[in-house]
């Protein structure tokens, strides 16, 4: 039924590859939703879809994120398909028996 609708109203059916990438759109959402769309307070629809614009340009070209070096989502894209980072640490994961499962890179 949800992707019906979706279909019906010519809206793109956006899936991930892997069960984690929902995690991370997710996340993403979560902060364009709680700190800018909420404390913007949109009083229309149409005013919605240019805050929604906007809240995703600050977040991807001016917002510097901790977890990307203080860069801005953009900034770390360049450096990335540049070659301009160093390998990052690989991260191993275990079950609840210590037993290690899967070492992978975060990035």
């Amino acid at each position: 039924m949800y992707l019906e609708l979706l279909r019906a109203n010519d809206c793109k059916v956006s899936m991930g590859k892997i069960a984690q990438d929902n995690a991370y759109a997710e996340r993403i959402n979560g902060t364009i939703k709680n700190e800018y769309i909420n404390y913007w307070k949109p009083e229309s629809f149409k005013r919605l879809k240019k805050m929604v614009s906007r809240a995703v340009e600050q977040y991807n070209k001016r917002r510097n994120h901790d977890s990307l070096g203080r860069s801005t989502p953009e900034e770390f894209e360049k450096k990335w398909f540049r070659g301009m980072l160093s390998p990052k640490p690989l991260l191993t994961i275990f079950d609840e028996n210590e037993i290690s499962i899967k070492t992978v890179n975060p990035i």
